[in-house]
């Protein structure tokens, strides 16, 4: 598939940084395999990446390294 699902824009493949949340806690999986659409900016990751990062993420397995988030809350924002 080469045309996006949505918009019918151009998918690109590349790699990217993807958030994946797993019991409160917030992961980043660096160069993950995806296509990105040129036109609305929408990532689709094969099923197969999907399970491999869930195979990761639940094997408790220790990061490469690990980086502070910020956190805003909007529902504290005037």
């Amino acid at each position: 598939m080469n045309e996006c699902p949505f918009c019918r824009g151009e998918l690109i493949k590349k790699t990217i940084t993807h958030p994946q949340s797993y019991q409160g806690k917030i992961f980043i999986l660096e160069n993950v395999p995806a296509k990105v659409c040129s036109q609305c900016g929408e990532v689709l990751i094969s099923p197969e990446v999907l399970e491999k990062i869930q195979e990761l993420v639940w094997s408790g397995e220790k990061p490469g390294r690990k980086a502070e988030v910020p956190v805003y809350d909007l529902a504290k924002v005037g």
